[in-house]
């Protein structure tokens, strides 16, 4: 009996000791080092994520050369700022030009021969014309002579052989003139024909002497855009063959064009919609603040390291992107929730004590209340004050709580 006395006494008296210095701990004095008011303003919640600057498709352009020849000139280096339309580099172009010459020569040949057609074939025409006009004149007057003389046959005034030579002369003209039809009928289908052979000459010469403009004006090269030259990958003296695939020359890339691509959790994709404010900085420049809007969110998703993201892509205004360059990595808060006017405290009064997270209010006294205010919209550095608090109130931001007999402070 005596043994088990013992032991459960020895128990009792520690569990007694041990509550003491709790309850002696928690009655212990708080200390306030530092406080703040709880006051109405904006209430953010943010979404913190990783980005990174890239260009817009088509900022970046790789200007080529598709024409074959040593390169005369480069006119820019890496660094210089070109516009739309400059020329940047020229290729030999000689045996080209001669070719040009050639083909000029060759439409003036078709179109002198097409003015020639133009002006003899009418002229063949009127006089195929002309000459079946005068045979058919003299085909009339012999028939008409004829029937005269066969009348004159038959009342026995003129002889056989007159009738007969009267009938043949009609008959002769007759066929000469269906034989003058036929000639006119003859040069009108000529001239159709020389004149459509003509055109169709004219238009080979004009197409050839545009195919090989075109070709020379491949010698010229040109930017198609503005912006900065990036990279030139062949310099003056070097010879450039066009086969396949277009010889790159120059990189213009235009750094008012950019955009930023995030790459967003699968967990916190839902949080994320067109149309939400986004800020970003840089390492660049830390004190500067950027600006955009997401513009759109990838349906389809990227995984890395066996973790799920989805693209949201940001628009960067032109005045923005003047600061920024491509595969710069961005730090990015997106707003996905904000109230104005809201009843707020600094999330630096909120401590964690004994698994519940209270403030420390102030009264005007000196004294502190122990609070656990119901909060509502959560920011990064304030938070809304659903009830539990008023406008005015002053929390303990920073403070010293007692616990066992040791001073230990307080954290969010």
């Amino acid at each position: 009996m005596k043994k088990v006395f013992i032991p459960a006494l020895v128990v009792t008296i520690v569990a007694a000791v041990i509550i003491f210095w709790r309850v002696k701990g928690r009655e212990a004095p708080i200390q306030v080092l530092e406080t703040a008011v709880v006051d109405r303003g904006s209430v953010r919640q943010v979404l913190e994520q990783t980005g990174i600057v890239k260009a817009q498709v088509g900022a970046i352009v790789k200007i080529g050369a598709r024409a074959t020849g040593t390169i005369e000139q480069m006119l820019v280096r890496v660094g210089d700022e070109v516009s739309q339309g400059q020329l940047v580099a020229r290729i030999d172009s000689r045996e080209i030009r001669s070719q040009v010459a050639e083909a000029r020569a060759r439409l003036q040949t078709d179109e002198a021969e097409l003015q020639r057609v133009r002006r003899v074939g009418p002229l063949r025409i009127e006089e195929a014309r002309s000459e079946l006009a005068l045979t058919r004149a003299q085909a009339n007057y012999l028939q008409n002579n004829s029937r005269r003389i066969r009348q004159l046959a038959e009342e026995g005034v003129v002889s056989r052989d007159e009738l007969e030579n009267a009938l043949q002369e009609a008959e002769v003209e007759t066929r000469r003139q269906a034989a003058r039809q036929a000639a006119l009928e003859r040069a009108r289908r000529e001239y159709e024909e020389d004149l459509h052979q003509a055109e169709l000459a004219v238009k080979a010469s004009k197409a050839n002497l545009n195919a090989l403009q075109v070709r020379l004006s491949y010698t010229s090269i040109h930017s198609p855009i503005d912006g900065v030259v990036s990279q030139v990958t062949a310099q003056e003296g070097e010879t450039i063959v066009a086969g396949l695939q277009v010889a790159n020359l120059i990189t213009v890339l235009d750094t008012s064009r950019l955009e930023m691509w995030i790459y967003v959790d699968e967990t916190d994709i839902g949080q994320v919609k067109p149309g939400q404010a986004a800020e970003f900085r840089v390492d660049a420049y830390p004190d500067k603040v950027f600006r955009g809007t997401i513009k759109t969110v990838y349906p389809e998703p990227e995984i890395r390291d066996n973790i799920v993201y989805y693209k949201a892509l940001v628009a960067i205004p032109k005045r923005q992107a003047a600061w920024l360059r491509p595969e710069m990595t961005t730090q990015v808060q997106i707003v996905t929730a904000e109230k104005n006017s809201a009843l707020r405290l600094p999330n630096a009064a909120l401590k964690w004590i004994d698994g519940r997270q209270v403030v420390f209010q102030v009264q005007p006294d000196g004294t502190v209340l122990e609070r656990m205010p119901k909060l509502g919209l959560t920011g990064l550095l304030e938070s809304e004050v659903v009830q539990g608090l008023q406008e005015g109130d002053r929390v303990a931001t920073q403070v010293v709580l007692g616990d066992v007999g040791k001073q230990r402070k307080a954290r969010r």
